[in-house]
């Protein structure tokens, strides 16, 4: 079997707009597989949207959306689609059914060809069996989640998409969420592009970030390691950061003019002072701070003015 590609989902200046008003803004952004992505941002920066565009609620205005190649919008495969498993705002259930007959009919309707959990299965993975035999109505909002995500990963799918998956769970259901996400992500090699406004949350759990805000994105890691820090650095320097530069250095310029610099990058010192030295760029002085995500989400969202 010939290997895939690593990357699973591109999506190509894309742009929404919906009564007149651009909901989404020339976005680009790449995904690979077996990753997770956390999406942040605050209420109104356009989270949700993306995540309908890419479970086929919004059609896209321009732009195209292509999953393992093929275009989602343009001659739609059922096979892509059927790659894609989500959950968007509140999960709508049978509420006369238990939670086991649920996702029983859930299966069905998925069809004995699809390749997927099996309803006991799915239940232990998200922390339900042993309410398996409680209506949905006597649930709490919590467990309605849990239901959802269990739902959406029936099926197995290449990407999961996931709009705020913890809303409703107490810290220890959020926990185990989260090493479910993980253990999903590790055994079949799932895409997850998950949004949250739990910070820290997000931090713990995902491979690399994207924060958005009025329907542009303002900043996306490259290639973040495992526990990586994010640095801010201050730079003075008597050469002109061009693009070209600035790409290999950083993961967002915050601000630039003449000759000063505040970019935040993933690179150590070391490496980062290198790549200056290794395309000869004189610094007259630099400053590097560690940020917490909480730091560079403020800074980024308020235009780059935090202390």
């Amino acid at each position: 079997m010939a290997e895939l590609p690593a990357d699973l989902l591109q999506i190509r200046d894309l742009n929404v707009n919906i009564k007149k008003n651009n909901i989404l803004n020339n976005v680009n952004l790449t995904f690979k597989r077996g990753k997770i992505y956390g999406l942040l941002g605050p209420n109104g920066a356009g989270k949700t949207t993306l995540l309908k565009v890419l479970l086929g609620i919004f059609h896209p205005s321009s732009g195209y959306v292509l999953l393992n190649n093929h275009d989602l919008y343009q001659n739609a495969s059922k096979e892509a689609i059927r790659n894609i498993g989500g959950i968007i705002e509140y999960p709508g259930f049978y509420e006369n059914l238990t939670l086991y007959e649920n996702l029983n009919l859930h299966l069905r309707y998925m069809g004995q060809d699809t390749l997927c959990y099996d309803v006991d299965e799915l239940l232990k993975l998200v922390g339900l069996h042993e309410h398996r035999n409680k209506l949905f109505t006597q649930t709490s909002l919590g467990m309605k989640q849990r239901l959802g995500i269990a739902r959406s990963m029936a099926h197995k799918p290449q990407l999961l998409l996931l709009d705020e998956p913890t809303n409703g769970l107490d810290p220890l259901g959020i926990k185990h969420v989260r090493e479910m996400l993980i253990g999903e992500v590790l055994r079949n090699g799932t895409t997850v592009i998950i949004s949250s406004h739990i910070l820290s949350e997000i931090n713990l759990m995902a491979d690399e970030l994207i924060i958005m805000n009025h329907g542009e994105i303002i900043f996306e890691t490259k290639n973040m390691k495992s526990n990586q820090p994010i640095h801010l650095y201050k730079i003075l320097t008597s050469h002109t950061l061009n693009q070209h530069i600035l790409q290999m250095i950083s993961e967002q310029v915050i601000y630039q003019d003449q000759g000063y610099a505040e970019i935040t990058s993933t690179l150590p010192r070391n490496e980062f002072m290198q790549l200056i030295e290794e395309n000869d760029i004189e610094i007259t002085s630099i400053e590097v701070n560690e940020l917490s995500l909480e730091d560079l989400y403020f800074r980024l969202i308020s235009g780059g003015q935090a202390s």
